[in-house]
């Protein structure tokens, strides 16, 4: 590690960061002393503070790096991660994903899983930032678990811009419950943030009137999930010198923000990813070059359609195997501009227990188009189950379409009646565990 100059008393960034390697310059005797270059400080975070995890399965817990400029500096930094008691769970770093890490339940009880970062700087010196953790709490396979789902680690923000941020609290089967969750929490660590909470989403404004340097915040969100145990999470919030361009990647599923996916072996997950600059605009043209769709599991798979950023999320798993819980990256690239923005959706692959339709959404009819089935059926890690698996089928549709009896209580009639938009929530309760289990369908009738 190249040594550097350590100035006692001097705060690298907010008091949130973890300081380390802040640099200083000198002057030799009898001449001049040069101009000394800014201070370069970092600072890691995880994604989350404390998550749950069954025996034999696994969580993806994320990390990020970060310089004093809001730069993200994850691709030149190493980390080395430790489970504090390997008896209750174990961890490895990805080796696609850089700051992702696969946490495996191997025995009931609780673990302190730590991350050390290391830093690559400019000079190819090496900056050790210190140990982050998270409580890990691992129950027995039987048991439902939950997981919040951060989809940006960190975030770059402008003074005065306001930004809507949504995080969900997910299952082991990947299904999203938040409402099922209570005590929803937000906070900011620092004035450089401001937060206003709505249940899992809330409305962040940034204030930094300087034009020299960034400000920086932790907004740390928390839930109560339906288990009784409490899970937190951080996203890691810089605001830039005023003038400042900044970057986000969303994603969308069927027109909706979506940062959680079911993927199962014979129904692959569809998205839409775009970009948008701190002003709003969608400025995805501008990201031309190579996208690209890192997942944690290595059957997992995501694709792009030609001349898009509409993906493909599918998974070799076999069927009856699973589920696996994972992570895929985003990282939006361009030819014109150097920053990088990313985005993670959590994936689980073959959802021990999942409703699919019989075809890919969004549905689309036409006024002069014969009505049309559509069938939804329980899954079993990917294995199809008879409908009488879930009982109390119930079809609620909105927007402009009827629906009729078809052969069954898992299938509808559906009959266009108007030029618009619907969507249909469908749900049933499954007989093997007593709980309900939903899907919703979009399409259009043009």
């Amino acid at each position: 590690m190249t040594a550097r100059t350590w100035l006692g008393g001097l705060v690298c960034a907010a008091a949130t960061f973890l300081v380390a390697a802040c640099g200083g310059g000198g002057g030799g005797s009898g001449s001049a002393t040069p101009a000394a270059t800014p201070a370069v400080s970092y600072a890691a975070k995880l994604n989350v503070t404390s998550a749950e995890v069954g025996v034999g399965r696994t969580v993806t817990i994320s990390a990020v790096a970060v310089d004093n400029s809001g730069n993200d500096v994850t691709s030149s930094t190493s980390f080395a991660w430790t489970s504090v008691d390997t008896a209750v769970a174990s961890v490895a770093g990805s080796t696609a994903t850089i700051g992702s890490a696969v946490i495996t339940g191997v025995n009931p009880g609780t673990t302190t899983v730590q991350v050390v970062a290391t830093v690559k700087a400019a000079d190819n010196s090496t900056v050790q930032l210190p140990a982050q953790s998270a409580t890990i709490t691992v129950v027995p396979a039987s048991a439902t678990t939950y997981s919040l789902s951060v989809p940006n680690t960190s975030l770059s923000m402008t003074d005065g811009q306001s930004l809507p941020v949504k995080v969900s609290l997910v299952d082991n089967n990947g299904n999203d419950v938040s409402a099922n969750g209570s005590g929803w929490a937000w906070s900011s660590s620092g004035t450089a943030v401001q937060v206003t909470p709505n249940q899992n989403s809330a409305t962040l404004k940034a204030s930094n009137s300087s034009t020299t340097a960034a400000a920086t915040a932790n907004v740390s969100v928390s839930v109560t999930a339906p288990d009784g145990r409490l899970l937190g999470g951080v996203i890691f919030v810089t605001v830039q010198k005023n003038g400042t361009a900044t970057y986000r990647v969303v994603t969308t599923q069927n027109g909706d923000p979506v940062n959680a996916l079911q993927v199962l072996s014979t129904y692959p997950a569809r998205f839409s990813a775009r970009v948008l600059r701190n002003d709003d605009q969608d400025v995805t043209a501008d990201f031309d070059g190579t996208w690209t769709y890192v997942p944690t599991s290595s059957t997992l798979s995501a694709s792009e359609a030609a001349g898009t950023h509409d993906v493909t999320v599918s998974t070799s798993l076999a069927k009856g195997a699973g589920p696996v819980q994972g992570t895929l990256t985003v990282t939006a690239i361009s030819t014109k501009l150097a920053a990088k923005p990313t985005a993670s959706l959590n994936v689980v692959e073959n959802p021990e227990w999942a409703l699919m339709p019989d075809v890919q959404q969004p549905l689309t009819l036409t006024m002069l188009g014969i009505p049309i089935p559509v069938t939804v059926g329980l899954k079993h890690f990917g294995d199809d189950q008879a409908s009488t698996a879930c009982t109390g089928w119930t079809w609620v549709p909105a927007g402009p379409i009827t629906l009729s009896p078809g052969v069954g209580d898992n299938q509808k009639i559906v009959s266009p009646m108007a030029a618009g938009d619907f969507t249909i929530t469908v749900s049933c309760t499954n007989v093997a565990d007593g709980k309900p289990v939903t899907v919703k369908l979009v399409g259009t009738v043009k």
